[in-house]
C-alpha cells in the first residue's frame, strides 16, 4: 500500500542578504556539517528538487532534513545581486486516496469476519479490539526502533486516528521536542550564514532578521 504525505507548515523563515555571492551546494554542505556537530538525534539529510512553478518549470534543489514525521526544506539561492536563505518547517501528514480508503475499510470487515468465524461471534467481537491494539502496539515498537515507517499506519482511516491517540499524543514533551528540533536546525543555518557574512566583512543579521514566523506550531490538542 502506498501513501502520499502532505505537509502542514508549522513555521518558516527567510532573509535576503544583499551583495552576496555564494554557492547553494556549499551552503547546504556547511549546514549539514553544522547539524552533525550538534548531534541532533534521528535525523536524515537528503537533497530534494521542487518545481519553481508549474509542471514544466525548472527544478530548485533544497536541503531536506527529516526527523520522524517532521521535516525541514532549506533553500539557498542567488537572487539578483544578493543571496536568499529560507527554510520551511512542517509536519508530514500521510494521505490515502478515496479508493484506497474504501478498500481498507472493506479489509477491516474481512478481518473482523475471519475472527468472528474462527472464534465465534461473541468471543470474536471481544477479541477483535485486543488484536487491533496488539497490531498497533507492534507497529509503534517497530517505528520507534526505526524498522518501520508508521506513516502507512497513520494514513489508515479510523485506525490511523486511534494509533496517534494511543501512541503519538501532542504532549508537552512532543511539543518541546519539536521546538528543540526547529531551534537546532535554525541555529545551524544561522551559524553558517554568520560565517559567510563575517568572512566577506558584511554585517551579521539583526535580531528581527533571525526570528522565524510561527504558523500552526502550537495549534494542536494535548
Amino acid at each position: 500500500m502506498s501513501h502520499t504525505p502532505t505537509v502542514t507548515i508549522l513555521s518558516n523563515w527567510a532573509t535576503l542578504v544583499e551583495n552576496m555571492e555564494a554557492s547553494p551546494l556549499a551552503f547546504y554542505a556547511a549546514v549539514e556539517e553544522a547539524l552533525t556537530r550538534r548531534q541532533v538525534p534521528q535525523t536524515q539529510n537528503s537533497r530534494t528538487d521542487y518545481k519553481e512553478a508549474g509542471a514544466f518549470s525548472a527544478n530548485r534543489e533544497y536541503l531536506h532534513v527529516r526527523r520522524e514525521k517532521l521535516s525541514f526544506d532549506i533553500c539557498g539561492a542567488p537572487f539578483g545581486t544578493g543571496f536568499f536563505f529560507s527554510w520551511w518547517f512542517g509536519e508530514e501528514r500521510p494521505y490515502l486516496n478515496p479508493i484506497l480508503k474504501v478498500l481498507v475499510l472493506f479489509g477491516y470487515l474481512v478481518v473482523l469476519g475471519i475472527v468472528v468465524k474462527v472464534a465465534g461471534f461473541v468471543l470474536g467481537m471481544f477479541l477483535f479490539p485486543f488484536l487491533v491494539f496488539g497490531a498497533l502496539a507492534i507497529a509503534n515498537t517497530l517505528a520507534t526502533d526505526g524498522q518501520f515507517d508508521d506513516g502507512i499506519v497513520r494514513a489508515l482511516p479510523i485506525l490511523g486516528t486511534l494509533y496517534e491517540w494511543l501512541f503519538e499524543p501532542a504532549t508537552y514533551y512532543r511539543l518541546d521536542s519539536m521546538r528543540m528540533f526547529q531551534e537546532s536546525v535554525h541555529n545551524a543555518v544561522l551559524e553558517v550564514i554568520d560565517s559567510m557574512t563575517t568572512a566577506k566583512g558584511m554585517k551579521v543579521l539583526t535580531s528581527d532578521e533571525r526570528r522565524p514566523v510561527m504558523h500552526k506550531f502550537y495549534d494542536r490538542k494535548h
